[in-house]
This record gives structure tokens, sequence and C-alpha cells, in this order.
């Protein structure tokens, strides 16, 4: 049981200090985090101090957008409905509860977590929903609430089809009182007598016997298993399934998905989906609104931006940003965000490589542990002493083997300048899906290339890069090493550093070495809050000789950064304010870059660079339920100081 608590747990701590403001907060909120919300809302909610969130994020979204509706439905069980009421009325009650025991009984162990604020159920390591408390000084959830709750989840849980267990354990950090529990035993048995309601306490010694029958049970219905599980368990043979076949030099095969058809949107002001027309702003067409009263709610705040979101999508249309020259993604046709996962699928990378973090099965891995896992792959006996084979571990098309190739002869780095520039270079079919990864190296060798300054050492140019706040950059350490032919007789220090950087790291996995043609790269992994310390380099040299010398950085590098999201970029952007650095900055989507500009001005700084589009954008559109603004991960470009290129006032 130790696997399910913590996350039960976090459920409901993660809940506590939301209470049951936070759809007011999301409504009431000034323009700047208004503005966050629409660009990025896991950033956005990060502001909230509660970094667990980040693992909930996704069952509270759909969690409020979807069961809280249902739980204050006023006068029937469309699930769908909104109404003003903070309680079910007793006809709703009683229709719940048909329909509770409508549902098809498992022989699972739900467990039941309560907080001061909160109650969240799972079911083994399945987040199946949760329910603030309705009063905002009460110790803990009523009993009411807690088996309203239970009951809810079992006609509409997170994940899955409707069911029930046959058994609901409280936790043992539960915060309500015996006589609660008790209350909610009594309450949920009436109506479903054949389901007990007990704390794990008191079934510990029962454990092994139900978990022997609960397999027993999967394993002649696997359609019965807990989402996670299932989930799990496709992970680990797609894992096991694509190492044996990259040792083997063939390619994995993987069952295809259906692509999603477009979600529902959703109104920007109240979450609730719109099954109907949707309404939006006429002026900027950007916002999303179920009906004028959300709009007319909404405009003190929208006002304020109304004519940068207009802006922002006029470019998408006079510069034709969706025209990518990829098959999968033209101006007639394209990938979005929510169809990513069955794209990997599709071209059998799903779970592959470098390809892993661009879908949910790894996130129990933190920032730079996959590219430890893909250097431990290649120091295996079966591949360790065959290229090719270590090659084939990274997912990547055999055109771009050896690793860190140059593009074919004859083609100059000045020559390349978009994605179909470097795909020429390498003989790549517009088929091929790497771009997906590539926009992280492609990026930075692009900023390198328009914004850093050229310093030389005996003939051979140096450069010193500081990445702040990496996240997928971290675990795609392998191919930044193709930037090296495009730099060429260069050597490069890359230090990433950022308290998003793993601390399980192995002291060998915190640093990288490669050499391509002639050009090296060194590239380590720092998990801290950057500071004047790492700023001056003298950090890095001493835990690692092959950076000793290094100057303070040529050029500082924030991607998709969401600065002034994170309270902990404040002092970062103040120090590199007070020394002067060459900072440049890509946001998913224009109106962060120009609401960075504000507060930059608000410090007495200011942006030096124009805000434009990054022609090594990833080109997966960053689809989102309320609003219409264009996204995609590393979409604009700015930047300040006094950068190469840039002319100055």
């Amino acid at each position: 049981m130790s696997e399910e608590t913590p996350i039960v747990e976090a459920a409901a701590n993660a809940t506590a200090s939301f209470g049951s403001t936070i759809v007011r907060t999301f409504s009431e909120d000034l323009p700047l985090f208004v503005i966050y919300l629409v660009s990025d809302p896991l950033k956005a909610l990060q502001m909230s101090h509660m970094v667990v969130l980040l693992v909930l994020l996704p069952a509270l979204v759909l969690w409020v957008q979807g069961q809280m509706a249902t739980i204050r439905k006023a006068r029937s069980i469309d699930r769908d409905a909104f109404i003003e009421e903070d309680a079910p009325s007793p006809e709703d009650i009683a229709k719940m509860e048909n329909e509770a025991k409508k549902s098809p009984q498992n022989s699972a162990v739900w467990q039941i977590g309560v907080s001061a604020k909160a109650v969240a159920v799972s079911e083994e390591a399945s987040l199946l929903g949760f329910n603030f408390a309705r009063s905002p000084t009460a110790a803990h959830p009523a009993a009411r609430e807690i088996s309203d709750t239970i009951l809810l989840v079992m006609i509409k849980p997170f994940e899955g089809a409707p069911r029930r267990p046959a058994v609901v354990a409280f936790l043992p950090s539960r915060v309500c009182s015996p006589a609660v529990v008790a209350e909610v035993a009594k309450r949920i048995m009436q109506v479903l007598p054949d389901t007990r309601v007990t704390t794990m306490e008191e079934i510990q010694d029962e454990m092994p016997k139900i978990v022997e029958k609960r397999k027993a049970e999967i394993a002649s219905n696997p359609a019965l298993a807990a989402p996670s599980v299932v989930q799990q368990s496709q992970q680990a043979a797609a894992a096991a399934a694509a190492q044996t076949a990259a040792a083997a030099g063939e390619k994995p095969v993987q069952p295809k998905l259906p692509m999603n058809p477009t979600p529902c949107r959703g109104c920007f002001v109240c979450k609730k989906e719109i099954e109907s027309k949707i309404k939006q702003c006429s002026a900027c067409k950007s916002v999303i609104y179920c009906s004028a009263d959300c709009a007319t709610k909404d405009w003190p705040n929208h006002k304020i931006m109304c004519g940068i979101y207009k802006a922002n999508m006029q470019r998408l249309t006079d510069e034709n940003l969706n025209n990518f020259p990829f098959t999968w993604y033209t101006s007639e046709k394209r990938l979005d965000n929510y169809n990513q996962v069955p794209f990997l699928v599709e071209n059998e990378l799903h779970n592959v490589g470098v390809y892993r973090r661009l879908c949910q099965c790894f996130q129990q891995l933190q920032w730079g542990e996959l590219s430890g896992e893909l250097a431990v792959q290649m120091e295996a006996d079966a591949v360790k002493d065959d290229e090719k084979k270590r090659f084939l571990l990274t997912g990547l098309p055999l055109e771009l083997f050896p690793l860190g190739r140059p593009p074919k002869a004859g083609v100059s780095p000045e020559s390349i300048a978009s994605w179909e520039d470097w795909y020429k270079a390498y003989n790549l079919p517009l088929t091929s899906p790497v771009a997906l990864v590539f926009e992280m190296p492609l990026t930075v060798w692009y900023l390198i290339k328009k914004y850093a300054p050229t310093r030389t050492v005996n003939g051979r140019r140096q450069l010193t890069l500081h990445l702040l706040g990496p996240e997928r950059e971290a675990d795609l350490v392998h191919i930044f090493t193709y930037m090296l032919p495009l730099l060429p007789n260069t050597d490069i220090i890359l230090h990433m550093v950022g308290p998003t950087v793993s601390k399980r790291l192995r002291p060998e996995h915190t640093a990288y070495s490669f050499t391509s043609g002639t050009s090296t790269l060194n590239v380590t992994l720092t998990s801290a809050e950057y500071s004047s310390v790492h700023y001056d380099s003298s950090y890095f040299g001493s835990v690692n000789k092959k950076t000793q010398g290094a100057t303070p950085p040529d050029l500082v590098i924030i991607l998709n950064g969401g600065v002034f999201q994170y309270q902990t970029f404040a002092p970062t952007i103040k120090l590199l304010m007070d020394k002067g650095a060459r900072i440049v900055f890509t946001e998913p989507i224009e109106t962060s870059a120009v609401v960075m500009g504000k507060q930059f001005e608000g410090m007495k700084w200011s942006l030096t660079a124009p805000i434009e589009v990054n022609p090594f954008r990833q080109p997966v559109f960053q689809w989102k339920k309320e609003v219409n603004l264009p996204g995609w991960s590393n979409g604009f470009i700015t930047g300040a100081g006094k950068l190469e290129g840039v002319a100055q006032e």
C-alpha cells in the first residue's frame, strides 16, 4: 500500500490551499495572471505556491470542469449542467444514489484521503477524483461531502468507466474523526450494502488475500484494472520491446491509436464545457465564452489585452504561421497537442529513446533522468561496442547516424534558416517526426547564431552558455551534439541550471562530453537556484575539470520561460540585469513575450530584441480549451542586454 498512499495524500494536500475560492480566483485575479493562465495554465498555477499541483493539474482541470459541475447540478443528473447551488438537492442525491447502484462492482479497494480542505479518491495509484470542502471554516469536509464524493466517483470517475469497489478504505493520514468515518460508512452501506467502508488500518491483515483476489480478477478480465495499472503495464512492455528491438537493430511494432477528435471548448470565465455553438470576443476572436453574461463579466480584464490578442491572431494569418513543410503539419492540416501521442504511436516512436518526454508515461522520472537512463542503456554489454546499436537506442532515423553527424557535403551552416533547409541538409523525408525533439537543440543553435558574441582563443571560438530552468532540454542532452557541425571549430560549454533538474542524478549523469568534427561540447546539469556563484562559472570548474577556466556566460538562454510566473526567477533576473548579461528568451505564445516586456519596463530595464517567430519552433500546435491564441513550444523569441546583431539605443 505504500505506493498508493503518497499519491492520494498529494491529491488531498494539493487542494488544501486552493479551498473553495479557486473558481473566483481564476475570474477575478490580476490581468497578468490572466495572461499567464491563457498562455500556459500549468505554469500559471505554479504561482499559487502549490508545486504539488504539477502532479495533479490534469485531474484538477477535468475534475473542476466535469465532476464539480456534476455534484452541483440543480434538478437533473445531467453531468454537464452548471448551477449556482453549492450543495446537491435531495432529489439530486436520490438520483446520484440510484446511479451509483447501477455501476458494476469489482474487487478493488478505493483509498480515501481527507485533508483539512478536501477529500480525494484513488484506486491502485489512479486518482479517480477529489472535491473541496464547502465550508472554508470547517476543520475538514463533512461526512455528507465525503460520501457524496465517493458516490459521485462511482458514477463518473476521473479515469475509466463507472464502477464501484468492494472496499472503501480511509487512509491513515485522514484528519477526520472515527465518528465521521462511521457516519460515511453508514451512509454508503445504506445505499450499497455490498460495499464495505473501513480504514486501511483495519484491513491491513486482510490485504494479502484482497490483493490476490484482485490479481485473479484482473487476470481474467484486464479491462477491470485501474487505468494507471494498464498504463504502467503497457509502458513497461513498450519500453522493454523498444530496448530489445533497438539492440537488435530493429524498430518496435506498436499498436495503432486513432487520432482524437477536437475536444469540447470551454468558457474562459466559468470553465464550463461548451457543447453548443461557442461565443468569442468579436474584436480579437481569441477568447471563448459560453454566454454573453460571461463575456460581460470578463470585459474589465479582457479590454486591457484585447488589442494585443488581436495583433497576435492577425500575425497567425499574415505570416501563415501554420505553414510548416511537413506532410503531417501544413497550413491545411495541423498537428495539435491532444494528438501528439497517437501521432507518435502511428510513427512507432511512443516511449522510444529521445521521444519519451513527449507523453506523460515517464512523468515519475524527474528532468535529466531520461538522459542518464539513455547513457546507461548505451553502455549495456549488448550494444556498447556497436556504434549503430547505441545510436538506435535514441530512436532517431538512420539519416542522422552517427550521433552528431554533419550535414551532407556542400551544405553550409549559413544556408540553414528553416526546418525545410535542415531536413534537406540531412536528406530527411518530410514525413519524419524528428523535428518534435530537435526543436530544442536547433532553437539553441539559432539563438547562438543570431545573438551570441564571437570570442576566440588560439584561433578557436569559445562559447559558454547558461541555460536556466531546463526541463525537457535536460532529457535531450545527447542530441545537442548536432549543434556542433553547425558551429565548426568551436568549444562549447553548456551549463543547464535550475531547481527543475533532478537531485537524484548519479554524478556521472550530471556531466556529458561530446565531439563532432572540429567542435566539442561539454554539458553539465545542476539542480539549484541560479545565483552569482553560477554566473561567474567558478562553481562549475570546481566540480567538473572539463569546464575549468570557463568564463561568465556569453549568452543566457531561458526556453519556454514564463519568467515572471516563477517567483524564484525574480532574483535571477535582477542578478542578470546587474551583471549586464545577454539574455534570450523563448515563449510559447506571443502574448507572454509582450507581457514580459511590460514587466521589464517596470524594473527599469527593457527588451532589446524585437519579438520574432522562431523558425525552429516545435511543429505541434498548443491547442487550448478556452482560447484561440496561436502557440508552439519555443514559438517566439525576444531578448535583453547587449545582444549581437541587435542595434542598441
